[in-house]
């Protein structure tokens, strides 16, 4: 049996034919075609055909591949789309919960500086963290001090008035930023965070003692619902 499928490979390759087109015809491993037919050889116009052949099947692959990428990015989105739909409101409760949590995880939880301070990069965890400092924390605009690290000394000027939309809060209440500008970290971070981080201080330590019980709070729930 192998014989008769070795001679028809052997066969239709004189004629000119690619190993998937041989691999159609004949139920045997590219293994062993490749072994069987490592001694034919093939004319010039031969070779072209199935070059020519082996590019296009390329092609098709390159271009399956793409539309399935495109697909599956399609895919993602509507389930993001929809999945933002399920939080389009937020309650009074619903945002005190969320701001604890996002202090625990962010917020410097310290005493020695008697501040409340959170830093991130994200301009949408700095939007809704502002948030809770205003409606939760009652904290009046006058309290905060912005400070931010910037990955080179021409990002400052963009940087602060970025960060001022984001906050709200204005250019004079922004302290001496913090530059880094070794070749590293302005290239790396300079492209991952373009208007560099954000640290909200309030000097408040009243209110950094309430967040911190909130957290003790949201730890104990979180324990009583394992």
């Amino acid at each position: 049996m192998k014989t008769l499928e070795k001679d028809r490979a052997i066969d239709l390759r004189r004629q000119g034919r690619t190993f998937n087109e041989i691999l159609k015809d004949i139920s045997v491993s590219k293994g062993s075609l490749s072994h069987w037919l490592r001694e034919i050889n093939l004319t010039d116009k031969q070779l072209a055909r199935i070059r020519y052949k082996n590019e296009k099947i390329k092609r098709q692959f390159i271009r399956f591949n793409e539309l399935k990428r495109k697909q599956s990015e399609e895919n993602k989105k509507v389930i993001i789309n929809n999945a933002a739909k399920e939080t389009d409101v937020i309650s009074k409760r619903e945002l005190k919960l969320i701001g604890i949590a996002l202090y625990w995880a962010e917020g410097y939880k310290g005493s020695s500086w008697g501040t409340v301070n959170f830093t991130n990069s994200d301009p949408g965890m700095i939007a809704l963290i502002m948030n809770w400092f205003r409606i939760i924390c009652k904290v009046p605009n006058i309290k905060f001090r912005i400070r931010i690290q910037c990955y080179g000394k021409g990002r400052i000027k963009k940087s602060k008035e970025y960060w001022s939309r984001i906050t709200g809060v204005p250019l004079i209440q922004f302290t001496k930023p913090y530059t880094r500008i070794t070749p590293t970290s302005t290239k790396k971070m300079g492209n991952l965070c373009p208007y560099g981080i954000c640290n909200i201080r309030i000097s408040d330590i009243a209110l950094l003692s309430k967040v911190k019980g909130w957290i003790k709070g949201l730890k104990a729930l979180s324990s009583s619902l394992a």
